[in-house]
């Protein structure tokens, strides 16, 4: 829910809006994008190690540490952000691109202050629980429960410049078509373009989006600037370009190779994730995907694997972010070091599982109700070993990004054999092959 009202003898225009009655586009592994009374809401994960989303039962918006917030519209020189009941209890600072902050514990609420004006402004998210009441959590949150924004003279206010591009978010695998998305404006003032990757995108002065050749991120930007009618504005478009990493069921391990340890039980197959990057302990947790499959695509934005490395008479695990994966006496889920590496037996069984042990501890999915992975030194109940998904070197390499329309993916349809577009996510046939899109 918006409220527009006109304040202080109406010299202002000012905003609020209910962030509880508002539904924000989450964007996978991202963050999210919400639209409200004109002004745009984009958080990022940015730095930070988790991802910025809509709590599904309170309905606010919640940010963590190092992510950022963008917010753009029509001219703003005042935002007040009110926290949530979740955001009292773990409130940290937030550092803007311009304009300065204030704090107000007693009345729940953050200031953000510019008296020349601003159509965009970032807030960066810091890693400190500074105001917070439950101060046994010690990492920032800046979860909001609504807004209000002043904006300039009501007598005064200007259109707004509406600059879009159709698309906020393309997600492009690379030897398939590429459509660029459609840019359009109201504002009479002119508009710059620029992109900050164009080895990933470029953009020409018309707007239209063309791939730069290489895998990666890049964000176009679209601006102008005010005018007698209109407000500054801007717009962006985020390109993801990427390809499918293949993983298929191993019967062995070889040194130097990555793989996905995976679990299948009640028709299910699950892959661990590595933990997050600040822990030095933890279970890894799982995705899953319908039925029990040979193959996974991976998109290879996401880095899910974990290195085998000959180790003594056995192997070294170590997962994306340099951490190599090893089990104390006490614990029973692993342990994370860049530094310490330990041996690991690996030996197959004929069903295609693996016992992978370390310390007299060997890895297991699924103790009890859980759908994680850890390691036991007996077999837990419900649990089952692991497999070992190989990443398939040949099926995941890419001999670079093409702009032109035709389709280098063969035809793939569901289990049901209706045809399906590259879009479509569940297990896939294609060329024969069965597998799972995620």
């Amino acid at each position: 829910m918006a409220v527009v009202a006109m304040v202080a003898n109406f010299s202002f225009a000012q905003t609020t809006i209910d962030f509880t009655k508002q539904a924000a586009k989450l964007k996978d592994k991202v963050g999210y994008t919400l639209t409200a009374e004109g002004y745009t809401f984009e958080a990022d994960k940015a730095a930070g190690t988790t991802v910025p989303t809509q709590n599904t039962t309170s309905k606010d918006l919640r940010h963590y540490a190092k992510n950022t917030l963008t917010i753009s519209g029509p001219a703003m020189k005042e935002i007040v952000f009110t926290m949530s009941v979740a955001g009292k209890k773990q409130w940290g600072d937030v550092t803007p691109s311009e304009g300065q902050v204030t704090v107000d514990t007693e009345n729940g609420i953050t200031t953000w202050t510019n008296t020349n004006g601003s159509t965009t402004v970032t807030f960066t998210v810091g890693t400190d629980n500074t105001y917070g009441s439950n101060k046994s959590k010690k990492a920032a949150q800046f979860d909001l429960a609504s807004v209000t924004i002043t904006g300039d003279a009501a007598g005064k206010t200007k259109q707004p410049a509406n600059l879009a591009f159709s698309e906020t978010t393309i997600d492009h695998e690379v030897g398939t078509e590429f459509t660029a998305p459609t840019f359009t404006k109201e504002t009479t003032a002119a508009v710059t373009f620029v992109s900050d990757n164009e080895a990933v995108a470029t953009v020409n002065a018309e707007g239209v989006i063309a791939l730069g050749g290489e895998e990666g991120k890049a964000v176009i930007t679209a601006s102008s600037e005010e005018n007698d009618t209109y407000s500054a504005g801007n717009a962006t478009c985020t390109v993801y370009v990427w390809h499918y990493n293949v993983y298929k069921k191993a019967a062995a391990v070889e040194s130097g190779k990555k793989y996905m340890i995976v679990a299948q039980r009640d028709g299910n197959t699950y892959y661990a994730i590595p933990a997050k990057e600040s822990y030095n302990y933890g279970y890894l947790s799982t995705f899953n995907v319908e039925g029990t499959v040979d193959e996974l695509k991976i998109k290879s934005s996401y880095d899910d694997s974990f290195a085998f490395e000959t180790l003594d008479d056995g192997f070294s695990i170590k997962d994306c972010y340099g951490r190599y994966l090893y089990m104390d006496t006490k614990h029973n889920s692993f342990q994370f070091d860049k530094e310490k590496s330990e041996a690991w037996t690996v030996e197959a069984d004929e069903n295609g599982t693996f016992s992978i042990t370390n310390n007299g501890k060997f890895i297991q999915f699924g103790s009890g109700t859980y759908t994680s992975f850890g390691a036991y030194d007996k077999l837990q109940e419900n649990a089952v070993l692991p497999m070992l998904f190989v990443l398939n070197d040949n099926e995941s390499g890419i001999n670079g990004v093409t702009n032109d329309n035709t389709v280098k993916n063969g035809a793939r349809y569901n289990l049901a054999g209706q045809r399906v577009n590259n879009s479509y996510k569940g297990i896939v046939i294609e060329n024969g092959k069965k597998f799972v899109v995620k």
